[in-house]
This record gives structure tokens, C-alpha cells and sequence, in this order.
């Protein structure tokens, strides 16, 4: 029977009840540890400990030392046979620490670096060592050297920069690509964020962003502030989670209380997503097989053996620690045939293959960072004739072989730390492992695997013929009714089919992006809570890369705004440094109170327009007013970025309009001049409807076409939105309307 378990994850001993933290999770030898930030006036480092990733018990302080007092965000790395810890004392520069054990007592090894906050360990295949940092220009990444002394020279990594402070930084390597995560956006802000790139060329060069680059982002009053995360695969062995804090925030952004949450990631080429998830999920999958301390292995004569086989498909851990010169492992084995791998302490390593028709053989030498005189980790995945071989989670040996299931084992030389496996490999379950609704999916991860062409830019969508249904595992937050869209690549007309047993017909907008790609809607959907199978039935061939199911809302009509009044009975949702009443009645109508506010109305909606009457006599050189469409995932602290939305805006400056997208960062789409002589009152009807944007104003006489977009990749839905800057613009009226039919 499945496991459950809901976020946040709870944990005992506290700091006097205080939070967790930016947690960093790091598994080895079968076993998880839990090191997060330590509470303001903390005397150490405390440490939590557990086997199936879920459920933690408290060990108790892995350092004491007086210099690290209020250490922030520790993470730890296993080089060379030792465990380096980095960690920031109270946000001051960082410190170096050494022990001989995950569980400490760590040593400061090193004075302080100085070099910021934030500092993370990553140690490439070639055993070349990398440290990287927060800082307001991006992460930046320093040379290690040895792996006692970090080298204070830096690079900034140009694509990292979100806008503001970046921090929170970690790099794993997957399928031959480095993928960087990060956070931006204050710690006391809703929207606090994980976003990641991806390098081919190296761990400390080359990232670029994907379109969709947040990797977290919600806030919702019952789930938000998410970031500073950290990357670990779960007890199978195989597949990722990522593990972050959330925090809880009121109107005035006071903190009130993090904790940890654990979400899966899923891995498509360059592309790498995670739903945060906030009800009741299927916990990380177990081994098949486990065994701690040669306890249950079986003995046949200088070999230890598992005592089950594997499947075809598996994912294996063997860890041990060399008692002679050299000593033996064997995986896959069927009577003389399987994977035979030899470990010297000089380092040196041979591997032969035996699969009943031919015999090769590989050897290498171990890189530095690998003590072959101290516990190793030897890990072997397998799936569809790709092996893969692991030391300490750097890769020596990728092959194709014929081998299959079997044994695995080693000889009695190793001491045994940990052994077992799971039928899990290369993201071989990706397919079969549940979506979270609402969130966003890959089509290629449907149940049943479809042909594949290429989608974004180094990314696999689904090559789908007229007739085919994909299904997808999804678990579903609450009953209601969800908007359903599609991004497709290269595939002109209309997309007709069903979503479960609903209708539709998804018209081409005319346009595509640099990449030819288009999304699609596919209507609203009835779902209930709960772990279910969505269907999409296509009646046309298409290639689809990417699946939204998102809340939805239909618009009615309201009136938000008038005579400069908010008249939506408490409806209207306004943030800002002065919290609700950020936004007041004033000379110039509904306008901020001092310098800045904004406000929100409404639910997730697709399609609406709104009308308003904004009164101009700009008295401040920032003076601007901004409508919002399609507005979500809003957050507002006077240190993180302006754009601090998904929407499209309509801004209005003396003599000007704009028209932009805002995803935490702004792309200008279309502008054009305005001609008003100040004082002056300004009608605009601001239309958001299918994949295209207009913005009209009206005069006595006429309705005058302003700005016009059509965006390929539109903002699928959300709510209206105004905020004002400066003196001397404010709202008169604002409503919000459907759309006109025709």
C-alpha cells in the first residue's frame, strides 16, 4: 500500500519552538541528513536523521563552536573521505568545517572567507570541486582547490541574476547537464522563489533559462514564501525531490513561522520540474531490497549477496569500505555473466562485463575527490541496455550491454555499509508518478510513453496522431473547475478532441513563437479531489510539449472602483508597505498612500476586460499607473523586484502607454504616445481574450485602438489588478466586464 504524507514535514526539537530554516538534505550510505539554519541566537548546528526521506529523528548538535553561532543555510559534501560543511555565522562571510562523519563533531577549519551567504559544495565527475554563494548580482562560483581551502576569487554566473538579491544557490549534474537552482525575492516575501538553468558545458559556465524558469512560485494565503531548496534523490535511489522552506507571512510580511516541505522532480532533457504540492501526496518510494550492516545478506563463500534479484530495470546501491588491497563487486549476475567491478586502494578500478556473448573490459583510475580508503558508495543503474556506474555519485563507466536482473553482491573484503535497490532507473517512473493539479506538466510523461519529437529547445513533447488519447496520473487539489491548455509545436489549424469526456476545439491564434510553438486552450474541465487519470483525446496530429491545469473562475460583472472609492466590500485585495491601506481615496482618486500600492480583484479568469478612468496631474517624476490582466502569484516587499507578478500590464506615464508581460522580471511588449494636456481624465477599456491583448481608449466621440498584442505563449489566466507610484494619478472608476461577445 502507498505511503502518504502532506507538507510542511514535521520536526521535534526545535530551537525553543522556533523554525526550520533553508533545510539541506543530503543521503549517504543508505541514510538521510537533515541540516538547516540555526535560530538567531542558536549555539550550533543541529542535525536530524532518517531512512525513508519522511520521517526524521533528532540526533542533536553536529557543532558547538562559538564562531558559527546563528550559522545559516549549512550543506555538507563528501570529499576525498571526509564531510565539509560551509556555513554563514549570522549572514557574516563563511567558514569551512571537517569531520570524519555526517553526524560531526565538525571542525572550523579554515578563518572567514568573508564571501557573502548561501554557500554551497558541488564536486564534478572529474572530481574538480566548486563553491558557489549568494550575492546581488547573480551566484557567483569560486575555484576549491583542495578541499580545505576555497579560493576567493569569483565569477558571477550572468543567467542566475533574478532581478535582485540571488541566493540560496545549488548545482547537481543529471543526464551529462548541470542544473543550478536559486531563490530570489526577500525571505519575508510571498513571493519568494526557486528558479533553475541548465549548462552543457561545465558547473560553472554556460546556464541559460528555459522559458518557464521558476521552478517554485505560490502565494496563496495558505501556501507561500517558497525557496532557498536543496536537491536529493529519495530512497529509490533513482528519483529527485527538491526540499525548501515555506514560510508564513501576514499582510505586513512578519514572519511567523518556516518549515520544511519535500516535492518531486521531474526531468525532461534541459527541463526540470516540481509542483509544490500543499494536501495529501504518495510519500518517496522505498527500496526493493535494503540492508544496513551485512545484516541480511547472504553468504556464498567469499561473497555477500542480497537476498532478492533485481528486475531489468534497476537502480542499485553497495557501499563499502575496502578491508585489503583490493575487493569485488558484482551486479546483474546470472551463474558467469553480469558487471564485475574491482576497487584498489591505489585508486585504480577495473570493470568486466560477461553477457553470454562477449567479454569487455574497462578500468580507470578513481578521481581525487574519492578516498578509496574510506566508505564508497558504488551505485549502477540500469534501463533498456544503458548502464551507468557511479563512485560517491561521480560517474565512471557508461556503457550499452545486454545484461538484465540479477544478483548483486560483494566480496568479503568490503566491510558493508549499505546495499539494496529498487526498480527505478533513469526516470524510468516518470511517466507513472502522479501530477499535481493545479501545476504543469510534460506530455511526454503521460502513462503510456508516446513517440517523441523535439518541443522547447533540448526538450522531448509528444508526437500524438488523430485518434490517440494520453492519460495522466494526477492528483487533484480540491473539487471545482479547472482551465485545461496546451503548448504545441508546429502544428497549424485548429486542435479539436476531449478533455475526460468534455469537448473542444482550440482555434490557432496565428501566431508562434521564435521556437514555433503556440499555447492552446482547451476549456474548463470538471475535476474532483483526489488521485484520478486525466485523458486528453487529440483529433488531429499534433506535437504537444506541455500540459496546464489551472483553477478556474468565471468573470462577472463588478464594479470595483468609483468616484476613487474601492466599493467591492472587502473584496479588493491591496499589499503594499502599508499593507490594506496601501491604496486610499485621495485628490486624484484611488491611488496609492505614499509611494506605492497595489491591488487585486477577482479569481483565476481567462477572458474579461476592464474599464477604467484614471485622472492625470502627475506631481512626481515617478508618477505611473498600471492595469493588471490576467494577474497571479502577486507578492510586494520593498526589497525584491517591482514586477513582483504573473500578469500582463498596462502602464500609463505622462505622455505614454505600455503594454508588458511580468513574470518577476518584464518584457516590453508594444508602446505607444499619448497626448494629454495636464490636468486630464483618460478612459481605457483594457481587453485580455484568447492569446491577444488590446487597449482602447474612449472619447466622447470614438473608441480609439491604442496598443494590440498577440502573444503566442499567452498568460493562460488570472485576475485584474491596478497600483499607482508616485503623486498625482489615481483611479476614478474601475469594473470589470466578460468580454463582449463578437
Amino acid at each position: 500500500m502507498p505511503r502518504y504524507y502532506s507538507n510542511p514535514r514535521p520536526l521535534t526539537d526545535l530551537w525553543d519552538g522556533h523554525e526550520i530554516g533553508d533545510p539541506f538534505l543530503m543521503r549517504f550510505n543508505g541514510q538521510y541528513y537533515l541540516y538547516c539554519s540555526s535560530h538567531g541566537n542558536g549555539s550550533g548546528i543541529k542535525c536530524w536523521v532518517s531512512r525513508d526521506m519522511m520521517d526524521f529523528t533528532y540526533y542533536g548538535y553536529v557543532c558547538q563552536d562559538p564562531r558559527i553561532e546563528g550559522a545559516y543555510a549549512p550543506e555538507v559534501c563528501y570529499v576525498a573521505g571526509q564531510f565539509y560543511m560551509v556555513t554563514s555565522p549570522k549572514g557574516s562571510g563563511h567558514y569551512l568545517l571537517r569531520s570524519a562523519a555526517p553526524l560531526g563533531p565538525f571542525q572550523v577549519i579554515s578563518e572567514n572567507y568573508g564571501l557573502g551567504i548561501d554557500g554551497s559544495l558541488f564536486v564534478d565527475d572529474d572530481g574538480k570541486e566548486y563553491f558557489y554563494r549568494a550575492s546581488a548580482q547573480g551566484i557567483r562560483v569560486h575555484a576549491v582547490p583542495t578541499p580545505d581551502a576555497i579560493d576567493v576569487h569569483s565569477a558571477v554566473i550572468p543567467a542566475s541574476f533574478l532581478g535582485h538579491w540571488t541566493e540560496g544557490p545549488m548545482v547537481i549534474k543529471r543526464n551529462h547537464r548541470y542544473y543550478l537552482t536559486n531563490t530570489g525575492n526577500h525571505v519575508l516575501s510571498k513571493g519568494y522563489h526557486v528558479d533553475y538553468f541548465v549548462s552543457h558545458e561545465g558547473p560553472d559556465r554556460g546556464y541559460y533559462a528555459l522559458r518557464e524558469q521558476q521552478l517554485l512560485l505560490e502565494t496563496r494565503e495558505e501556501y507561500h514564501a517558497l525557496g532557498h531548496s536543496s536537491t536529493c534523490v529519495g530512497p529509490d535511489m533513482d528519483t529527485m525531490y527538491i526540499i525548501y522552506h515555506k514560510n508564513i507571512l501576514d499582510e505586513w510580511n512578519r514572519p511567523h513561522h518556516r518549515s520544511m516541505c519535500i516535492d518531486q522532480l521531474f526531468f525532461n532533457g534541459d527541463r526540470m520540474y516540481a509542483n509544490a504540492c500543499w494536501w495529501q501526496q504518495k510519500a518517496p518510494r522505498l527500496p526493493d531490497c535494503a540492508c544496513f550492516d551485512g545484516e541480511g545478506l547472504r553468504l556464498d563463500g567469499d561473497m555477500r549477496y542480497l537476498p532478492k534479484k533485481t528486475k531489468e530495470t534497476y537502480t542499485a546501491e553497495v557501499c563499502g569500505t575496502l578491508q585489503n588491497e583490493a575487493g569485488r563487486m558484482v551486479f546483474s549476475q546470472k551463474g558467469k555473466n553480469g558487471l564485475f567491478l574491482t576497487f584498489h586502494q591505489s585508486g585504480a578500478w577495473e570493470a568486466r562485463m560477461e553477457d553470454g556473448q562477449q567479454s569487455l573490459a574497462y578500468s580507470g583510475q578513481l578521481p581525487a575527490a574519492v578516498d578509496p580508503k574510506a566508505l564508497m558508495c558504488v551505485k549502477v543503474s540500469l534501463r533498456e541496455g544503458k548502464l551507468l556506474v557511479y563512485v560517491n555519485q561521480l560517474e565512471i563507466l557508461k556503457v550499452k550491454t545486454s545484461l538484465g536482473g540479477g544478483e548483486i553482491g560483494l566480496f568479503r573484503d568490503f566491510l558493508p555499509g549499505f546495499a539494496g535497490f529498487s526498480s527505478v532507473a533513469q526516470d524510468s517512473e516518470s511517466s507513472q508518478d502522479e501530477k499535481k493539479v493545479p501545476g504543469v506538466f510534460d506530455a511526454c510523461h503521460a502513462l503510456e510513453p508516446p513517440n517523441t519529437a523535439e518541443g522547447e529547445k533540448n526538450c522531448l513533447a509528444a508526437k500524438v496522431q488523430a485518434g490517440d488519447t494520453l492519460s495522466f496520473p494526477v492528483n487533484v487539489w480540491k473539487t471545482g473547475s479547472y482551465h485545461v491548455l496546451c503548448t504545441v509545436k508546429n502544428t497549424p489549424g485548429p486542435l479539436s478532441g476531449r478533455v475526460n469526456a468534455v469537448p473542444f476545439c482550440a482555434e490557432a491564434c496565428g501566431q508562434m513563437d521564435e521556437q514555433g510553438q503556440e499555447r492552446r486552450y482547451l476549456g474548463i474541465v470538471p475535476l474532483s479531489a483526489g488521485e484520478q487519470t486525466l485523458k486528453l483525446r487529440l483529433d488531429n496530429d499534433a506535437v504537444l510539449d506541455r500540459i496546464y491545469v489551472l483553477e478556474a473562475d468565471q468573470a462577472q460583472p463588478a464594479q470595483i472602483i468609483r468616484d476613487g472609492r474601492d466599493v467591492t466590500d472587502g473584496q479588493l485585495c491591496v499589499i503594499g508597505h502599508k499593507a490594506q491601506r496601501s491604496m486610499i481615496h485621495k485628490f486624484s482618486g484611488f491611488s496609492c498612500a505614499e509611494g506605492y500600492g497595489e491591488a487585486y480583484f477577482g479569481g483565476m479568469y481567462r477572458d474579461y476586460q476592464v474599464k477604467t478612468e484614471l485622472y492625470l496631474n502627475p506631481c512626481s517624476p515617478d508618477a505611473a499607473a498600471c492595469v493588471y490582466l490576467r494577474s497571479s502569484r502577486e507578492s510586494w516587499h520593498p526589497h525584491q523586484v517591482h514586477e513582483g507578478r504573473r500578469a500582463y500590464c498596462v502602464r500609463v506615464l505622462p505622455g505614454r502607454i505600455e503594454l508588458s508581460k511580468q513574470a518577476y522580471k518584464e518584457r516590453l511588449l508594444c508602446g505607444a504616445s499619448l497626448s494629454l494636456a495636464f490636468p486630464a481624465r483618460l478612459k481605457l477599456i483594457c481587453r485580455v481574450q484568447g492569446n491577444q491583448v488590446t487597449v482602447w481608449q474612449e472619447t466622447p466621440r470614438q473608441k480609439v485602438l491604442l496598443l494590440s498584442f498577440m502573444d503566442a505563449m499567452a498568460i493562460p489566466c488570472g485576475r485584474m489588478g491596478l497600483d499607482v507610484s508616485g503623486d498625482g494619478i489615481g483611479f476614478v472608476s474601475a469594473e470589470l466586464e466578460p468580454c463582449p461577445v463578437g
